[in-house]
C-alpha cells in the first residue's frame, strides 16, 4: 500500500470512501448483534430497560420530596438551602469574604 504523502488527491478520495464504508459496515454489523443479544435477553427477562409502564424499585424515590433546609442566609431568611446539589449563591459569596464558616450558616434542628 502506498503512504499517504504520497498519494493524489483523487486515490485519497477513494480511499477514505472505502474507510467509510468498511466503518459502516462494520457499525452496521455490530448493531445486528447487539440487537439480538437484547431480545435473547428480552426474552428471557433479563432486558436492561424496563416494559413500558412498568417502573424500577428505585423510579424516582426522593424526586420532589421537600427536605428540612440546612443552612439559612442571615441577611435574607427566605433563603435556605439543604445541603444538596450545588451551593447558592449567596453562600458561595458570603464564605468568599472569608468572614464566616460553612457551620455559620447552620439551622438549629427542629425539637
Amino acid at each position: 500500500m502506498k503512504r499517504l504523502d504520497s498519494m493524489d488527491f483523487d486515490e485519497l478520495l477513494a480511499l477514505k470512501a472505502k474507510v467509510e464504508a468498511a466503518i459502516a459496515a462494520r457499525v452496521e454489523k455490530e448493531r445486528k448483534r447487539l440487537t439480538a443479544s437484547l431480545e435473547r435477553l428480552d426474552a428471557i427477562g433479563l432486558g436492561g430497560a424496563p416494559s413500558r409502564g412498568k417502573r424500577g424499585p428505585r423510579a424516582g424515590a426522593g424526586k420532589g420530596r421537600k427536605i428540612e433546609p440546612k443552612y439559612r442566609n442571615p441577611e435574607n431568611t427566605a433563603e435556605v438551602w439543604a445541603g444538596r446539589g450545588n451551593r447558592p449563591r449567596w453562600l458561595v459569596a458570603a464564605l468568599k469574604g472569608g468572614r464566616k464558616k460553612l457551620e455559620d450558616f447552620a439551622v438549629a434542628p427542629a425539637k
